[in-house]
């Protein structure tokens, strides 16, 4: 693997330490939600919670189209999409998590690639061929 796949795998390993972090201080603000799932039911059908909005764990979110984007007290922040049931994200999603940091600027095809990599290692789930993943 030469510098810059390994830099793309762990962008991607820093974009999956830092949605897991941020979703689960997110649903511990919300024991009755388990996921994506019911937060868009939450926001879209039985409107218990508002589009946007902070969690008392301090996560500012945002629900859109098929997903959510949530933001740490930091700054960080990470978008999923339900895709097929599950959350997911793309090469994209870890490209706008990226943006902002510093260091060398990956591409969105190199980051799909690590995403891939990464599945082939059993570290993420590929939930659509070179497109979508899931932790």
């Amino acid at each position: 693997m030469d510098e810059r796949e390994q830099l793309a795998v762990d962008a991607v390993r820093s974009y999956a330490a830092a949605l897991k972090r941020i979703r689960d201080r997110f649903f511990a603000a919300y024991p009755d939600l388990t996921g994506l799932s019911d937060l868009l039911t939450a926001v879209r059908s039985t409107r218990v919670l508002t589009q946007e909005g902070r969690s008392s764990t301090g996560i500012d979110y945002s629900v859109h189209g098929a997903g959510c984007r949530m933001t740490d007290e930091q700054g960080t922040e990470v978008d999923v999409d339900l895709v097929d049931g599950v959350e997911a994200f793309d090469g994209w999603r870890v490209h706008a998590f990226l943006e902002g940091h510093e260091g060398e600027s990956l591409s969105i095809d190199e980051l799909h690639a690590a995403c891939s990599r990464l599945a082939g290692w059993a570290e993420l789930r590929e939930l659509q061929a070179h497109r979508w993943y899931a932790i």
